[in-house]
């Protein structure tokens, strides 16, 4: 299993879990407020490592715009 967290400007963070294909999950929070979550669970069909990554940071990007 590979787990990190990243803690960013102004109290945000970046958390990425992956325990396997059939486990994973990309999320930004803010304090306890989920604000962004990607995941194994959430039936968000994948197509690609790079079409994850780039959606997931679009995602991102607009919710630390509306969250600062």
């Amino acid at each position: 299993m590979y787990r990190e967290q990243v803690l960013l400007a102004d109290g945000f963070i970046l958390e990425v879990l992956f325990a396997g294909e059939a486990q994973w999950k990309l999320s930004l929070k803010k304090g306890r407020k989920l604000l962004v979550e990607y995941g194994s669970d959430s039936g968000r069909e994948f197509k690609s490592v790079e079409k994850l990554r780039y959606d997931f940071e679009t995602d991102v990007e607009n919710a630390l715009r509306k969250n600062r």
